[in-house]
């Protein structure tokens, strides 16, 4: 017998006050439909309620009203504001399509695709036309407990989330160590694998309280054989303690001197991630692959010039501590020079950059791999054209760096 019903969707009380990107809109109704008899369980399972983030903040809701024999699938697609993207919060209804274990739905500025990550889980990819790229992590949820609108706080996210003791930093007023956010990406098949951490970049006011997953980037090296950490730094994100990655001296005049304090803080932190890393029963023994975006790739670059028997590799997306300057700019080759000298012919390095990058000129970015070459390290560089927005952004688009990114796994040394 065909099971039919309209859920109805309780309202968003004013006293609540929730965080505005926290509220996804949803219709005030949904009408759900349980599949058929005949409807594989294939296609079956995707029937239902799943609430996630696309990329590690943007709050997601995908409602799959109903599905048919065919795979055909009635879709409430629902996301919440998102200020990093200028996104605004906004529902709409699509068909999809169900086909070889994966839901498909086409928008008409990107493509999205959901498949399974256990049985109550997705995992998705939201592929624009531009070529930009998101990932998405979705866990289901009863339909009966949505809202409308959904406050979504607490969301499936990529990986595990785990808080590290630190071993040296105390909170202020003495009651313990600070801890520090991050998420885990078992090795495919269990392990034991060699160990890759990816460092995040940094933000300024409230969006220092992001917390950032990496879901693409991390699928990318458990596809080349890792196991995969992604911490935030002490102040960013969950992570306890107070940042000091502004930790400047400065001259006579007011003008930044010196970065480096906040680069020593910023390495303690790497230190205690990758001690972490390596005492878990996945984890194989050996050197570690390093990458990051913006100053989580400068500062995987500086980390293996000062301990380049520890690691194995770095893959450097737009790399550099301080931009939009030619004073803030200079303040960075010195340190790509150093990490030369120390890391030499011993790390391998995939440097990948963009044109029109709001921090970083192509000038600057080969000067710096100039200094760090001539210096002694080997880097390859990758500098591409033609990306439709910011350059900075590059990671989000896999479809440009990829193939670089490919070759340049295949060639590391286990």
């Amino acid at each position: 017998m065909l099971l039919a019903f309209t859920a109805p969707l309780s309202a968003q009380t004013p006293a609540e006050r929730p965080h505005p990107e926290h509220l996804v809109p949803l219709p005030q109704k949904l009408d759900i439909e349980a599949p058929k008899r005949d409807v594989p369980a294939e296609i079956a399972r995707f029937h239902g309620a799943w609430v996630g983030t696309w990329g590690d903040e943007m709050r997601h809701i995908l409602i799959v009203e109903r599905v048919d024999a065919t795979g055909n699938a009635d879709i409430v697609y629902a996301t919440g504001d998102y200020a990093p993207a200028s996104a605004w919060a906004a529902w709409e209804r699509f068909s999809g399509i169900i086909k070889d274990g994966t839901l498909t739905l086409v928008r008409s500025i990107a493509t999205a695709a959901y498949t399974f990550d256990g049985p109550d889980r997705l995992t998705a990819t939201h592929t624009f036309r531009v070529g930009l790229m998101t990932a998405g992590v979705m866990a289901r949820i009863d339909v009966n407990q949505l809202t409308s609108p959904h406050v979504l706080k607490d969301v499936a996210l990529a990986g595990e989330r785990v808080f590290i003791p630190h071993p040296t930093v105390l909170h202020r007023n003495g009651s313990g160590a600070i801890r520090l956010e991050a998420r885990v990406y078992r090795p495919k098949g269990g392990g034991p694998a060699p160990l890759a951490v990816i460092s995040h970049g940094s933000d300024n006011g409230r969006g220092q309280l992001n917390s950032y997953g990496f879901a693409g980037e991390a699928r990318w090296l458990l596809d080349h054989g890792f196991a995969v950490v992604v911490p935030m730094r002490r102040g960013r994100g969950q992570s306890e303690g107070v940042t000091g990655e502004s930790n400047y001296r400065y001259g006579r005049t007011g003008q930044i001197a010196d970065i480096g304090p906040g680069i020593d803080e910023a390495i303690e932190d790497l230190d205690t991630v990758i001690a972490l890393g390596r005492a878990q029963s996945f984890v194989a023994a050996g050197r570690v692959l390093l990458a990051g975006q913006s100053r989580g790739g400068f500062l995987s670059v500086v980390y293996a010039g000062r301990k380049p028997d520890d690691i194995k590799g770095v893959v450097n997306f737009v790399g550099g501590w301080m931009g939009g300057s030619a004073a803030n700019d200079r303040l960075n080759t010195p340190f790509f020079a150093a990490a030369g000298r120390g890391s030499g012919s011993k790390v391998p390095q995939l440097w990948l950059y963009a044109e029109r990058d709001s921090f970083y000129g192509e000038a600057h970015i080969r000067a710096n791999h100039q200094a760090f070459t001539e210096a002694g390290g080997q880097a390859h560089l990758e500098f591409y054209k033609g990306l439709p927005m910011d350059g900075h952004l590059l990671r989000l688009f896999p479809v440009r760096w990829r193939e670089a990114g490919d070759v340049f796994m295949k060639g590391l040394k286990p």
